[in-house]
């Protein structure tokens, strides 16, 4: 796993490979680098140095030398448990920074279980009990493991901003448990309809075909009324939006996962020739496959954890310390339930300015907000047409500043939209 999961740095002109730093060994959580690093400048026992800062899906932020990787605050290779899964050989430590201290919590215990309502609570501590929670890094089990931060963090795609001024990094962060849960693959259901659908669909569209509570992976059942056999063909084929292309599977293993699909046959057996055999056993060398990502939810759909779901951090690169942490979002319904502000999970980073905003939008509830990123208090909101899944950019047109945000919506089972806002204060 040479390089997976590392911060690379290379020489512009030659590309030569001037130094690494791997962030997560031999990766088995699916804790790939959400972002691009920031690049900065910071003030380090009394220097100022040229740094880039990651930031993670586990919710740590490693702040590394520009020049050699070497990382500013201490670092530390902590054990972490073996896998119980046959022929799988998990890394035996990981790495974690010493400081800053993790912009998300580490951990699902029971005294973390929601307290929304007593219904919730109880629903989703005896769904926790059935399943293993005992922290970051531990290696996935046919019994079901918590990833707490999910996989979809801690830290997303948006990434942070920076504020060269002062030396803060600014992070959104979900709070959101998953659940991941292996199954053992039949080595002869590589030939059945139903076991290819098993090794290369049931991961993203759920075992039962169910698809994702959020609408992000969509549901299967009853495909054959919406889609004829030839157009689900091509799609496995060539893939489509998030889907990959399964190009290297041959017409008679399509042919058979679309029996499966349209309930004709879910046992239709196959002859592979030689090579083919050889081709598609290399493909489906792995002895597990997963019942797909699913988000720990409550009976109605609210996360498992105690609030806050999703926060907006302040993170000082200077002293290593978090300087603030807000909740981003939230549930209108359940604020006026009485419950306090809970956050959502989000999507799309902030931009801070100058004169001391912070926007960022991101949230589910659809909105864009302005934050004094001095204390991390709302300064200013509106409602989007769709949600603002992306970074917010601010410019500059004949002395006018505007600040511009995506409003494409679509995740999280929220409306589409095809909008760009631009915002600027009034005349």
């Amino acid at each position: 796993n040479l390089f997976a999961n590392s911060v690379l740095a290379l020489d512009a002109m030659t590309g030569e490979r001037k130094w690494h730093f791997q962030i997560v060994h031999h990766d088995i959580w699916d804790r790939d680098l959400p972002a691009a690093p920031n690049l900065v400048t910071v003030v380090h026992d009394g220097r100022r140095i040229d740094a880039v800062a990651q930031v993670t899906k586990s919710g740590h932020v490693f702040l590394l030398d520009r020049d050699t990787g070497d990382p500013l605050f201490p670092v530390e290779e902590r054990p972490f448990p073996p896998s119980d899964l046959e022929g799988e050989r998990a890394w035996p430590t990981q790495p974690i920074p010493l400081k800053p201290p993790p912009f998300a919590r580490q951990k699902f215990d029971e005294k973390d279980v929601t307290n929304i309502s007593q219904e919730s609570h109880d629903y989703v501590l005896e769904r926790l009990r059935q399943v293993r929670s005992d922290g970051q890094f531990v290696p996935p089990t046919i019994q079901g493991t918590i990833i707490y931060p999910g996989f979809d963090g801690g830290a997303e795609w948006g990434g942070a901003g920076y504020d060269p001024t002062t030396g803060m990094l600014y992070v959104n962060s979900n709070e959101m448990a998953w659940i991941l849960t292996m199954v053992p693959l039949n080595p002869d259901g590589a030939t059945t309809g139903k076991g290819l659908y098993a090794r290369y669909c049931a991961g993203c569209h759920g075992t039962g075909l169910e698809g994702s509570p959020t609408g992000d992976m969509p549901a299967l059942a009853g495909l054959e009324s919406r889609m004829t056999r030839d157009a689900v063909s091509e799609q496995i084929a060539r893939g489509v939006g998030f889907m990959p292309s399964f190009g290297f599977l041959e017409s008679d293993e399509v042919s058979a996962i679309v029996d499966f699909l349209f309930g004709e046959d879910e046992e239709t057996s196959i002859e592979l020739e030689e090579d083919e055999a050889e081709l598609s056993a290399f493909f489906a060398g792995s002895p597990y496959g997963h019942t797909g990502y699913n988000r720990f939810f409550d009976q109605d759909g609210y996360p498992a954890v105690k609030p806050p779901w999703g926060t907006l951090n302040a993170i000082n690169l200077y002293t290593g310390t978090i300087d603030w942490s807000v909740p981003l979002g939230e549930f209108p319904e359940l604020t006026t339930r009485g419950i306090p502000q809970t956050g959502t999970e989000n999507y799309g980073g902030p931009v801070v300015t100058s004169g001391g905003l912070l926007f960022i939008a991101a949230s589910k509830d659809e909105r864009f907000r302005a934050f004094d990123k001095d204390n991390g208090a709302v300064l200013w909101e509106t409602q989007l047409p769709a949600g603002g899944y992306a970074t917010p950019a601010t410019y500059e047109v004949r002395g006018k500043q505007y600040v511009v945000i995506a409003a494409g919506g679509g995740k999280m089972g929220t409306k589409s939209g095809d909008a760009y806002l631009a915002f600027a204060l009034p005349e």
